[in-house]
C-alpha cells in the first residue's frame, strides 16, 4: 500500500535499493500503485507486477533499470479476454529454462503467458470467478505452475500448457489447513512456506 519495493541486505539491516516513490502512487517510471509480486528470471533480471491498481508488468535489471514494460487496463468486467489487458495483476512467475513469463490476471480468472520481453503467447482459463480466486502463482524447476486459490483454499498445480494436474489443501485454521493463502515460496531445501491473509500466519511444509 506504500507504492514502493525495497531491497535489503540478507540480514535485513541495510536498505540497498528502493523502487517507486514511497507514499506516492503513480503510473510513470518512478511510481507504482500498490505493486503485488516479484519474480526473478536469473541473476540479472527480475519482473514486478504493478499490480492492484496499475495494470502492468515491469522488467528490471538488478540495478533497478527498466528494460521493458507492458500491460493495459481491462474493461473492468470479469469477462476481459484481450491479450495483455488486466483487471488485477496479482501474481507473476517465470521459467528460466524457456524464458517465459506467467502473469495472473486475477479478476478475469486467467493466466497470461508472454515471452521475456512481453510478447503475448498464450492464456489459460483458471475457472469461473467466483468461486475461483487465484492470488499468487509460482513455478518451480520442474515447470509446474502452482497457484494459491482462495476460493477452494487449495494449492493448485498446472503443467506448462495449463492443464490441471493436482491440488491439495483443506479449509480451516488447524495446522496444515488453509484460509486465504496470499503468497507462498520455497527455500533451497525444498520446504514450502505459505502466508495467509485471513489468519495472519505463516506455515512451513517439509
Amino acid at each position: 500500500d506504500n507504492h514502493a519495493v525495497h531491497k535489503f541486505s540478507n540480514d535485513g539491516t541495510e536498505l540497498l535499493m528502493t523502487l517507486g516513490t514511497p507514499g506516492e502512487p503513480g503510473t510513470d517510471d518512478t511510481h507504482f500503485r500498490r505493486p503485488t509480486f516479484l519474480a526473478f528470471m536469473d541473476a540479472d533480471t527480475f519482473y514486478l507486477a504493478d499490480g492492484y491498481d496499475n495494470t502492468r508488468v515491469i522488467k528490471y535489471d538488478m540495478e533497478g533499470n527498466i528494460l521493458a514494460q507492458w500491460g493495459e487496463e481491462g474493461d473492468g468486467s470479469r469477462n476481459e479476454t484481450r491479450p495483455g489487458y488486466w483487471n488485477n495483476v496479482h501474481g507473476i512467475a517465470v521459467n528460466p529454462e524457456t524464458r517465459l513469463v506467467y502473469v495472473n490476471d486475477r479478476n478475469n480468472g486467467r493466466v497470461q503467458v508472454f515471452d521475456e520481453n512481453g510478447v503475448f503467447l498464450d492464456q489459460w482459463d483458471m475457472g469461473p470467478r467466483p468461486p475461483i480466486n487465484i492470488h499468487d502463482i509460482y513455478m518451480g524447476d520442474d515447470g509446474i505452475l502452482w497457484a494459491a486459490d482462495q476460493g477452494s483454499h487449495k494449492i493448485v498445480g498446472h503443467d506448462p500448457n495449463g492443464n490441471f494436474i493436482y491440488s491439495w489443501g483443506t479449509f480451516g485454521t488447524c495446522q496444515g489447513c488453509m484460509w486465504g493463502v496470499h503468497g507462498f515460496h520455497t527455500d533451497s531445501e525444498g520446504n514450502l512456506y505459505t502466508s495467509e491473509v485471513r489468519t495472519g500466519r505463516t506455515q512451513k511444509y517439509t
